[in-house]
């Protein structure tokens, strides 16, 4: 080998190794940032705190939707509503001057906001994607439909149990929260101008309009407290966070400490561009689940509402699936995620017992990977996984085939929730 040959390769050698050693420092340096957010204690979320939290919404939009219908844009309002449900992006004119300053001045990420910290934890949504949309819909919404005020607000708009054909308007409100988990997780979601801060600051607008109508419609705020209020927010913000790692762990799909705390960030960080006070934002995955916790220990309880859009969820799911097995399957993983006592608050039907018979009959090909392995969760896991798939491509076939639901998961996230 000729000298100037020797000298590339070694060139060519000590570039890859410097390369390797900034990736292992910045590795080691991502580590120890998660390692000492796991440090920190988990904080006690008194009743007295989570109630006075009922009494708050989130002024800016409110104040957004008051100027607007003050300066008589009622018009431009609504078309600007109907636009924000059908697009991830913003109208680039034609948005009333309050409108435009906000979007321009409430994008912006936290100060605390950790850019690596955030990637790894897509990474996790990446990976875990497709079991998270599972959960969505056996964990997350229906731990929320048993908040019984919170639930009252959605049952009294009436987005979730009107059916309309087969785009009804409860598919439409699946297809957005589906689309919001998403966008706020999918790689660049929370970079500038990404999806995902695009997201929140609309389904702020969105909340606040609710709000004004439904105070324009008589309220009872004595019983229910304000509509959409922060206590709520940080619910429905902990169902698809922390309650989702538990679900996760329920099925049997381990995550590391690290990519809990990571995943943690992220929703954190999207919290506080929905609006919530910083005060009910999470330090990390410990204090997040015994935040989700205590606020649904604070408002679980008996409601028509929670058990009409539980109703409406399950006969969703049945349509994505259909088939008196997938029915049983369904109701006994709902019951085996969310826990018999709240099942039986959402009248969710009793569910036999599944036997290594019952599982042997619905699918040979999942039997044949767990026969003889007595841990249920294992069986949950296995099963959770077809079941999943077909889920999420019955979504995808379901909404798109409507002009009026706009439903998107990227193509990498596709390929990696989809594969065989």
């Amino acid at each position: 080998m000729e000298l100037l040959d020797l000298a590339y390769v070694i060139g060519a050698c000590l570039l890859a190794f410097l390369g390797y050693k900034r990736w292992q420092d910045s590795r080691k340096l991502l580590d120890n940032k998660l390692d000492a957010l796991s440090k920190l204690p988990a904080r006690k979320w008194d009743r007295e705190f989570l109630q006075s939290k009922r009494a708050k919404t989130d002024p800016i939009a409110d104040k957004v939707i008051a100027q607007i219908l003050e300066n008589g844009e009622l018009d431009a309002v609504n078309k600007l509503m109907e636009t924000m449900t059908r697009n991830d992006d913003v109208p680039k004119t034609g948005l009333p001057p309050e409108v435009e300053h906000y979007f321009n001045t409430t994008h912006q990420l936290p100060a605390w906001a950790d850019p690596d910290i955030i990637k790894y934890g897509e990474k996790v949504y990446l990976k875990h994607g497709g079991s998270i949309a599972f959960l969505l819909m056996f964990k997350s919404l229906p731990e929320c439909y048993a908040c019984a005020k919170g639930v009252e607000v959605l049952h009294r708009t009436g987005r979730l149990a009107e059916h309309q054909g087969s785009l009804n308007v409860f598919s439409r409100r699946i297809a957005e929260t589906a689309q919001f988990v998403i966008n706020a997780l999918s790689p660049n979601g929370m970079a500038p101008r990404g999806k995902g801060i695009v997201t929140a600051q609309k389904i702020r607008l969105i909340h606040a309009s609710i709000r004004y109508y439904l105070r324009q419609s008589g309220w009872d705020a004595a019983r229910y407290d304000e509509p959409i209020n922060q206590e709520d927010m940080t619910g429905t913000l902990m169902s698809f966070s922390a309650l989702v790692l538990e679900g996760l762990d329920m099925l049997g799909i381990e995550l590391t400490q690290r990519e809990k705390e990571a995943y943690i960030h992220c929703w954190r960080v999207m919290g506080h561009l929905m609006g919530l006070d910083e005060d009910l934002l999470p330090r990390n995955a410990a204090d997040a689940l015994a935040l989700g916790h205590a606020i649904l220990d604070h408002q679980i309880g008996p409601s028509e509402g929670g058990k009409v859009l539980t109703h409406a969820l399950m006969d969703f799911v049945h349509k994505l699936s259909p088939g008196s097995a997938v029915e049983e399957f369904s109701d006994h993983m709902l019951r085996y995620l969310i826990s018999d006592p709240v099942a039986d608050l959402l009248g969710v039907p009793q569910a036999s017992k599944l036997t290594e018979e019952d599982l042997a009959k619905h699918t040979k090909e999942i039997m044949k990977k767990i026969e003889g392995i007595e841990e249920h969760s294992l069986i949950y896991k296995a099963f959770a996984a077809i079941f999943t798939k077909g889920i999420l491509e019955g979504m995808l076939l379901f909404f798109n085939q409507g002009k009026r639901i706009h439903f998107y998961i990227p193509p990498d996230l596709q390929r990696e929730w989809l594969k065989n």
